[in-house]
């Protein structure tokens, strides 16, 4: 398969020669043998006047959550614009003298990742002020499989908006088109699509090396339990940041290691196998604080369900460690509301856990709501 950077460097240089380009990239902005996408732009001729970094930043190696400022890129000398930081947006004067906005990283096809609302913003902006916007398309790295519930229009946040299923199994150009047309946004958008993709295969079988798109996806594998256990940073217990397996380390000083895996064990939750572990984060929450917990492998990427453990978890910590357990509302500088709630979505799944539900009683709504979503955005699908 060849990405959007591929093709457009194939089929596309000549139409963008002559133009003044702003760069919305990251570290992923690579094409399929590992060359940055502005190292094959100012090569082959094309003016790149402007880069624009997410979070974690352009070098995507800043920590989760961290604000960052502007820079002049020391390799090439062009003004490097934050939109982590003071703003979420590129403003008018950020957009000056661009002809045209181009959007190039590997996102992971989840709603609570913030890269998707910076290509969103970014359109936004570009609709506003006359800029033409270009998505070099890369592929949905969890295959185009929708799972999950829809955020609701009063939990919109920057972790989550715009109608999304939590696993929206959609490519980044797929999802510009949807936002773009289903919200009325008016970009002259242009999708740069891949040739040969096969939108059910996950990120390695589609024969990529990955590329981690931000600290805490070292792998696939962590990415896959990134689906569900990004939910428990609505609640005081690491999910092992600051370890060398964010998000396969579930665990906190109060729990009792023992008791927690026989409880998830008599769950017996499919694809995956888990042990008692002990670790110690070296940043984040719980940062040098022994966390007694578990270690989570993955075993059958299409037969887990992340989603479904994540809850289960959640509600077995509650269960067992009730003078202990709580609810965090301090994540992303929200302090308003119950991050959870942000993250899933509704605040409906935080009442019903506190009254002793599993993830079995949302079955038919999760159920119900990805078909839902699957035919709203059925015919912005390219591949």
């Amino acid at each position: 398969m060849e990405l959007g950077i591929d093709v457009f460097v194939k089929k596309y240089l000549s139409k963008f020669r002559g133009l003044q380009i702003g760069l919305v990239t990251n570290a992923t902005g690579v094409n399929s043998d590992l060359r940055r996408n502005i190292d094959l732009f100012l090569e082959n001729g094309l003016k790149v006047v402007k880069l624009f970094g997410p979070e974690h930043g352009v070098f995507g190696t800043a920590p989760d959550g961290e604000k960052l400022s502007d820079f002049i890129d020391p390799k090439y000398g062009i003004p490097v614009y934050s939109l982590y930081g003071e703003k979420l947006r590129p403003t008018e004067d950020m957009l000056k003298g661009i002809d045209v906005l181009v959007y190039d990283i590997q996102d992971v096809g989840l709603r609570f990742y913030t890269y998707i609302y910076t290509m969103i913003y970014c359109m936004e902006e570009c609709a506003k002020y006359g800029v033409r916007f270009v998505v070099l398309d890369r592929p949905d790295p969890l295959s185009c499989k929708i799972e999950g519930p829809v955020v609701k229009k009063e939990f919109e946040s920057f972790v989550g908006g715009y109608g999304l299923a939590l696993r929206y199994g959609m490519t980044p150009g797929e999802l510009a088109k949807y936002v773009n047309a289903a919200f009325r946004i008016g970009a002259d958008l242009c999708v740069i699509e891949m040739e040969d993709y096969e939108p059910s295969l996950f990120y390695d079988e589609a024969g990529l090396l990955w590329n981690t798109p931000s600290p805490n996806l070292p792998s696939l594998e962590h990415t896959i339990l990134y689906e569900g256990f990004c939910l428990l940073e609505g609640v005081n217990v690491s999910v092992g940041r600051g370890t060398v397996h964010p998000f396969k380390y579930i665990g906190a000083p109060w729990i009792d290691s023992e008791r927690f895996y026989r409880e998830i064990k008599k769950l017996s939750p499919a694809g995956v196998v888990f042990r008692e572990r002990v670790f110690l984060p070296a940043a984040f929450k719980l940062q040098n604080k022994p966390c007694y917990g578990l270690e989570f492998f993955v075993t059958d990427r299409r037969e887990i369900k992340p989603l479904h453990l994540a809850v289960d978890v959640i509600s077995t910590l509650r269960r067992i460690h009730p003078y202990d357990f709580r609810w965090d509302s301090y994540f992303h500088g929200d302090n308003e509301r119950y991050h959870f709630d942000l993250l899933i979505g509704d605040d409906f799944y935080r009442k019903a856990i506190e009254d002793g539900a599993l993830s079995k009683d949302f079955e038919q709504i999760w159920e119900s709501e990805s078909e839902q979503f699957e035919n709203i955005i059925g015919k912005f699908r390219i591949y």
